[in-house]
């Protein structure tokens, strides 16, 4: 089991997650919006989504490494470099001041379908995933290491999105998120930035 594979992983993965998104946004509304209960429905679509994005990611990209691989280090680049700019959009994207709106959902199915397809429906999600894999997975990457990198990824989507849904119960949260939204996003922006340009130029 490659260690320094599955930090790079938790790490890489926790900043994409926490940083918001649309997953972040939906999992909020429904939190503010319905009941926590029902937002954990939300949560569990989420997460099912994310399963769905990973295991096509890794069985795509570990597929064309064994098929192919001197494509192995160009994908490698083109994952670092994606993870770059991901970081700069962040750092120098303007506030949003426009808020969505959605109606309230009331049943678990709803929410468990909201937030599938939410994560589904998002082709930056598909993106991230196959260039996350394609920078830090090695051409030979065992089944094994595949599977556990798998469940460490929905592992940490489905622990971050049930604490945001806890947490936006209540409106003191809500606050405090409004007025360090700018702060957030420059922070993870840098991170994204250095991850990339440093597995972009990994041997």
């Amino acid at each position: 089991m490659d260690l320094s594979v599955l930090i790079a992983i938790s790490v890489i993965w926790s900043v994409a997650v926490i940083t918001p998104g649309p997953n972040f946004f939906i999992t909020v509304h429904t939190a503010i919006g319905t009941t926590r209960r029902l937002s954990l429905f939300t949560v569990m679509g989420i997460v099912v989504g994310t399963l769905v994005w990973s295991v096509s990611g890794y069985l795509g990209i570990s597929v064309l490494f064994k098929a192919a691989p001197m494509l192995y280090f160009v994908f490698k680049v083109i994952g670092g470099l994606y993870l770059v700019y991901v970081g700069f959009n962040l750092i120098i994207k303007r506030r949003n001041q426009t808020k969505s709106d959605i109606g309230k959902y009331h049943s678990a199915i709803s929410c468990f379908r909201l937030g599938l397809l939410t994560n589904l429906l998002n082709p930056k999600t598909a993106a991230f995933m196959t260039s996350l894999f394609a920078a830090t997975i090695p051409p030979d990457v065992s089944i094994e290491l595949g599977v556990v990198c798998v469940v460490l990824i929905c592992s940490i989507s489905a622990i971050w999105y049930s604490l945001i849904s806890a947490l936006f119960s209540y409106d003191i949260a809500r606050k405090l998120y409004d007025k360090q939204k700018q702060k957030i996003e420059k922070v993870a922006g840098a991170i994204f930035v250095g991850f990339g340009l440093k597995l972009a130029i990994s041997e």
